[in-house]
């Protein structure tokens, strides 16, 4: 039987707050804040949306099947993953972009070096 509680690990879980969980499901935090208190009842659609977002086992999140600590359905935890703004990621590939630029600098040496 679908428990809330799990709803509320599962934020946890992730390190989210009602807001941020809230907006991510397409409601209000007002409204997710009901819900996980118990005074509402989660949609078919809210609990889709929690299974396809999170990518979360929906066994796990409706009867309890796996344990206490939620099942994700990619087997990697997304409180381990990192995410990065668009201007770190920019810079990232630059870096990597001046990187191939010196390996390819070094491989011209090399090969005018064998060259003599």
């Amino acid at each position: 039987m679908f428990n809330v509680i799990r709803v509320k690990r599962l934020r946890e879980n992730l390190n989210l707050s009602e807001t941020q969980f809230a907006k991510k499901i397409g409601v209000s935090q007002a409204t997710y804040n009901r819900l996980e208190k118990g005074s509402g009842n989660f949609t078919a659609d809210a609990i889709a949306q929690i299974v396809k977002i999170f990518e979360i086992s929906p066994y796990w999140l409706l009867l309890g099947e796996g344990g206490e600590e939620p099942v994700f359905l990619n087997q990697s935890n997304p409180a381990d993953q990192i995410t990065i703004t668009k201007d770190e990621f920019i810079e990232l590939q630059r870096k990597a972009l001046r990187q191939e630029d010196r390996i390819r600098e070094l491989e011209r040496e090399v090969g005018d070096l064998k060259s003599k």
